[in-house]
This record gives structure tokens, sequence and C-alpha cells, in this order.
């Protein structure tokens, strides 16, 4: 059975802040250093929410697996909490890759392999294209296109939300308290607005949630006002190593025709078609097993 263990490492964006990680290691030592999964989570996230079953499963057929909170989130530090940054998130991932390329006893530095879910996927999207000593990423489920994402949303409900945000980043120049709005909610009448809604999400982030850590289900509402803006499926063309991307049936929280879009503008990518909805992938979903025997075929076959 796969052990972790947690530890920090410092940010170099901010040298006083430390990055939360939680290494899976195999159950049998080696003495060869060997290929490392780097994890990041979704929008909102913490990565006690649904990837140690994945770690664990990667790190039982002989793999190294590195789970992370990016700053503002989880374990990870920074205020004020829940602070979404596209640009930030990114270079916290490249901190720990940068990272476990420093790990020579551990890590095989040559076969480092970025992961991410949902939002995850959109920063292995970029990195896969600018990081080309990786030896390859995975997208499970991924929003590549985020301008695409903005347009999923009604009208009514993108204004409305466009007000918060920048009544919220308005306010942080004087100094004042975070304005927060939830990451999920079921959408119906009277009910608070929320980026994601509908049932299936409550059901998924639900299935998520882990019993025993904080996860608070909201984010600063300034956060959402860069999402119109990054959509690294445009830039996935100049990627030199393999790419899989996880496509279930059908999205509702992510443009599910842009992750298609980057399968093939990808010179080496590949879809994984499973059924079902975003969060159908997660263990406890119904594609979860499906997801993950594709992500290991993938494994086996780019880290020999």
């Amino acid at each position: 059975m796969a052990s972790s263990e947690d530890l920090k490492i410092p940010s170099s964006r901010k040298p006083s802040l430390r990055i939360a990680v939680s290494v899976f290691a195999p159950e049998h030592d080696s003495p060869h250093p060997r290929p490392v999964i780097i994890m990041g989570h979704g929008i909102g996230a913490i990565k006690a929410a649904g990837l140690a079953p994945f770690a664990s499963a990667f790190a039982s057929q002989g793999y190294y697996a590195t789970t992370f909170d990016y700053l503002h989130f989880g374990e990870s530090d920074g205020q004020p909490r829940n602070l979404l940054s596209i640009s930030s998130e990114l270079q916290d991932f490249r901190d720990v890759i940068a990272w476990a390329r420093q790990q020579p006893d551990q890590f095989d530095s040559q076969r480092i392999v970025v992961w991410g879910s949902s939002f995850g996927g959109m920063h292995t999207t970029a990195l896969i294209a600018s990081d080309h000593g990786l030896a390859g990423a995975i997208a499970q489920c991924p929003c590549v296109d985020s301008h695409a994402a903005s347009n999923m949303q009604p009208l009514s409900k993108s204004l409305r939300i466009t007000g918060i945000a920048l009544s919220d980043w308005a306010g942080s120049f004087f100094g004042k308290e975070p304005v927060y709005i939830n990451l999920t909610g079921d959408g119906l009448p009277g009910s608070s607005i929320a980026r994601m809604e509908g049932s299936d999400v409550i059901e998924g982030w639900a299935r998520i949630s882990p019993s025993d850590v904080d996860f608070p289900n909201i984010i600063t509402a300034r956060s959402l006002l860069q999402f119109p803006v990054n959509c690294p499926v445009l830039d996935v063309k100049n990627s030199r190593k393999p790419y899989l991307v996880v496509l279930p049936t059908w999205d509702n929280p992510a443009p599910l025709e842009a992750a298609e879009a980057a399968v093939k503008n990808a010179p080496f990518g590949e879809g994984l078609r499973v059924p079902g909805g975003h969060f159908d992938l997660d263990a406890g979903g119904i594609s979860f097993d499906a997801n993950i025997s594709g992500q290991l075929a993938f494994f086996q076959r780019i880290l020999v």
C-alpha cells in the first residue's frame, strides 16, 4: 500500500510563503530514481479533495505521485484565503516541478508527468506547451479555454457575478475584507449564486469533499475576473511530448469542445473517452475505474 509524506516547499514568487506538498511513495524501495506524477487540483479545490485515490493508484504501480495545494488554498500559506490567480497557480505548479527536479535520489527528472483535473488541466495544458523537459501531461476533464467556459454561463448570471467581482476587486484597494461567492450550488430560484451549478455538481462536489479537512465551498469574487482571458488550448500546438486528455461524455462545468480541440491541436495529443460527466471521473464515479486504467496505460507507454 502506498505511503504518503507531507512537507512544505518555498514559493519562488513569495519566498516567505510555503506550498504544501504530499508525496505518495511506492510500497517497495528502489535503488534508482523513479518517475513522478505531479498533480494539481481543480478550481477552488484542495489536494485532500479527490486526489489521493489517483495518487495511491499511481504509487501502487511503482510511480511517485506528488499532490499539492496552490498558495491561498488548503494547507498552503497565503492570505486572503481562497484567492485564485491563474498565473500564480501556474507558477506554483512550476515551483513544485522545480523542487522535484532537485530530488535526484527519489525522482527521475527525465520522467516527470504533470497531471491536472478540471482547472488543473488548464495548467498542465499550458505546461506541456512550454516546458519541453517534461515527459508528458494529463488533463482530466479540463477547462482549456476559460473564455468558452464563461460563455457557457447565462448572460444574466455572468453580469451578476462580474458586478460582485468588480466590487470585491475595488474593495481590495481599500483593505476591505474579501467578498466570497460559492463555488457550487443547485442553481434553483432563491439560491445563492455559485460559479458551478446543477445537481451533478452538488453530487460530485460532495463525492470529493474530505470529511476530516476544512474545505470551504467559496472563492474570492475577484478571482473570477481573470477567467475570460486564459486559453491554453491555443498554445498546445507548441507541445513536443505526449499529452492525454480524459474526455467525459458530457461536461457542464468545462467546455468539452475546447478539450476535444486540444487533443487535435497537440502534435502528440490523444483522447481517452469515458462515460458520464465532469465529476464521474473521480473516485466513486461511474468512470473512475476506466479512467484509472487508461491513465496507467498511458504511463506504461511513455515512462519506459
